[in-house]
């Protein structure tokens, strides 16, 4: 495929688009002032320079460059589109990453995908301000793509003391679950505003709305859901059993464009809403992995073995990923939602069916991989921010 056909424009959506338009713009310099970085930040940061019995001048200096250094300062500067895997796990244990999580940066908006366990520390620690999201997105309902965002929505309060709730988009139940985790947070939003006072958080912009969009059983079925300025994001259903509804999204930006398939099996839906995009961003299970963590754990005293194996009708193989990219003219492939959990030795091996059919370039994705495509060009440049 040539350049000018993977530049083909972005699959029709049908009639049935659903927008909203967010209000809320953002300069670079709000994305950046993640001040609430702080103490946590300064401790990593300054770990190697600790001794002890410090004097209290030197200790303040520290805490003073600490707080005030922005870490991620000059790499949102150039007009691009911005994309980073804040988490790159899933349920099963993984201690190098943590739930699911995509976050995409572009003109004035920054826009996050799922909130798995422990992801909403990841995004902290990477210096971006939460309070500056502009909206969040839900893939599905599963506990590893949701069960942080209570404290999302807290930290997107309470860092910056905002004033408007935040925008939650999703499929049908998105109400419910924005609706159960307010409730488990009420009595926290009581505490903070009588601590605080009302000033420093504002009752107003305390948790989330719910924005549903439906777009019915039609696999191939696609809507606009958001749109600001030159930022659209289109949702897409996506095959992964027994969850219904679930969907992925497409991000465009200028000619830019990022697939997100959220958790999904192989199916000409992905291929179809990801033709022409840049980079696509996948869940991966290395069903031969799968299988062998299932067969080794046959007499083990817990569900692991059967999780093991049940999972596997669930997540697309890292090579089904890469047939996808392949039809699709995709010429980045990230893999994310890693199962199973593999130490660095078996990266290689996870990836090398998928490597066998692409001859793009795959990734496995770590918590805070940054992945930008600069407007008015094809390039793009990969790095880490978390390493």
């Amino acid at each position: 495929m040539t350049n000018d056909d993977r530049k083909s424009p972005p699959p029709a959506t049908g009639a049935n688009s659903q927008v909203e338009a967010s209000s809320i713009g953002l300069s670079r310099r709000d994305i950046l002032t993640g001040a609430g970085l702080g103490a946590s930040g300064l401790l990593v940061a300054g770990a190697t320079h600790f001794m002890n019995n410090l004097p209290d001048s030197a200790i303040q200096r520290l805490i003073a460059t600490g707080v005030g250094t922005v870490r991620t300062g000059n790499l949102f500067s150039q007009d691009a589109l911005h994309v980073i895997t804040t988490g790159t796990g899933a349920p099963l244990p993984d201690p190098k990453r943590v739930g699911p999580q995509t976050v995409v940066i572009a003109g004035d908006q920054f826009l996050v995908f799922d909130t798995g366990p422990g992801s909403t520390r990841q995004l902290a620690l990477t210096g971006l301000n939460i309070s500056s999201v502009s909206a969040l997105f839900l893939t599905h309902f599963h506990s590893d793509h949701i069960s942080d965002l209570g404290e999302f929505m807290l930290q997107h309060w309470t860092m910056s003391g905002v004033a408007e709730p935040l925008n939650i988009y999703g499929p049908p139940g998105v109400d419910e679950v924005v609706a159960g985790f307010l409730a488990a947070y009420r009595l926290d939003r009581s505490y903070r505003v009588g601590h605080h006072g009302a000033d420093v958080m504002p009752p107003s912009g305390f948790g989330g709305v719910a924005h549903t969009f439906d777009l019915g059983t039609d696999l191939m079925s696609s809507a606009v859901v958001y749109e600001s300025g030159d930022v659209q994001v289109i949702a897409f259903n996506v095959d992964h059993p027994p969850v219904v509804p679930a969907v992925g999204f497409r991000v465009n930006y200028k000619g830019r464009s990022v697939l997100i398939t959220g958790d999904t099996i192989y199916s000409d839906s992905l291929i179809h809403h990801a033709r022409g995009a840049d980079v696509m961003v996948s869940d991966a299970l290395n069903h031969k992995m799968s299988q062998w963590i299932a067969e080794a754990g046959q007499d083990l005293d817990n569900n692991l073995s059967s999780v093991a194996e049940d999972i596997q009708e669930s997540h697309i193989r890292p090579e089904e990923a890469a047939l996808v990219a392949r039809e699709a003219g995709v010429p980045v492939l990230i893999i994310t939602h890693v199962l199973p959990p593999v130490p660095d030795v078996l990266i290689n091996p996870f990836l090398r069916d998928a490597r066998a059919v692409f001859n793009g370039e795959i990734r496995m994705a770590n918590d805070g991989t940054l992945i930008t495509l600069p407007v008015n060009s094809d390039q793009h440049s990969i790095r880490e921010l978390l390493a």
